[in-house]
């Protein structure tokens, strides 16, 4: 197999992202799809895709010293929604760039069961110290209302520090979302408690960025940057688990309809959101299992 250039990834792209997978899934099925390469010289076919998988799960993975996206070691084994993952890439790539057409589903490709769904969350009682530790001990300023619109709005990292000072309607409480990760745009009613902390952040605030959150030096965010910051300034569980597990769940501990949390996670899929409900033997609609809409 030839290396890929820069050229075919620019078609890969132009014809796969916005149809079907967003910006940063495809720069990880892209990461995948370039391992492969130096994997091996064959084009992808079940058999090598299978051996693959194969590798991917065995000791001889350390043969190659992969990174992960953001350039760190990778890790000392692969999940199975990880090699799931790789395997979905290189399926869609031999049928975009090859004609082969894989007839097998990826889960029917990786060997083993998929991990219990387990996500980390945060008590309710640990967001109440969280909030009030961030608003003495962080040096960021901004944070604590970084936070509160995380948390209320369920953002994940890459659409909160994306937030623009426009995005916010402070009038009517409401924050329009550039939703990431396949899901969709939404505007969101804000609660009144973090309403009252985003005015009291805005009425101090003195950069003029047009980002609504600046990061301690008044810079833009990143998502890995605010990742890292909150891991260490603010709670151990990261910043995923803030902003999506621990709103989703609490919701549905609070007896909110399943479709209200669909809507506010903005999941892509209703059975996402199903995986929650079960995690806390909420009901889960029947138009949620079929994939459909309520």
């Amino acid at each position: 197999m030839s290396a890929i250039t820069e050229e075919e990834k620019f078609e890969f792209k132009e014809r796969v992202v916005g149809r079907s997978i967003s910006e940063d899934t495809f720069d990880a099925y892209w990461l995948w799809i370039k391992r492969f390469e130096r994997w091996t010289d064959a084009e992808p076919s079940l058999p090598i895709l299978e051996d693959f998988d194969s590798f991917l799960d065995s000791e001889r993975r350390t043969d190659y010293p992969w990174t992960n996206a953001t350039g760190r070691p990778a890790p000392d084994s692969y999940s199975h929604s990880s090699r799931t993952q790789a395997i979905s890439a290189l399926v869609m790539w031999a049928r975009r760039q090859y004609g082969i057409n894989v007839p097998e589903q990826p889960d029917d490709i990786v060997r083993g069961e998929p991990e219990p769904f387990s996500p980390t969350y945060l008590t309710r009682e640990d967001v109440s110290e969280t909030m009030e530790a961030a608003a003495d001990d962080c040096n960021c300023y901004g944070c604590r209302a970084a936070l509160a619109v995380s948390y209320d709005a369920i953002l994940r990292a890459s659409e909160l520090v994306i937030l623009s000072v426009d995005d916010l309607s402070l009038e009517s409480q409401e924050l329009a979302v550039t939703a990431k990760k396949g899901s969709r745009d939404s505007t969101l009613t804000l609660g009144d408690r973090t309403a009252d902390i985003l005015r009291d952040y805005l009425d101090n605030r003195e950069s003029d960025s047009d980002r609504l959150f600046t990061n301690t030096y008044g810079g833009d965010w990143t998502k890995q940057a605010w990742s890292d910051h909150f891991r260490l300034q603010h709670h151990e569980a990261g910043s995923h688990s803030w902003g999506r597990h621990t709103p989703i769940l609490h919701m549905l501990q609070s007896g909110s309809s399943f479709g209200d949390v669909y809507r506010r996670a903005r999941h892509q899929n209703p059975s996402t959101t199903a995986k929650y409900a079960r995690y806390v033997d909420a009901e889960v609609p029947s138009w949620a299992s079929g994939g459909g809409s309520p």
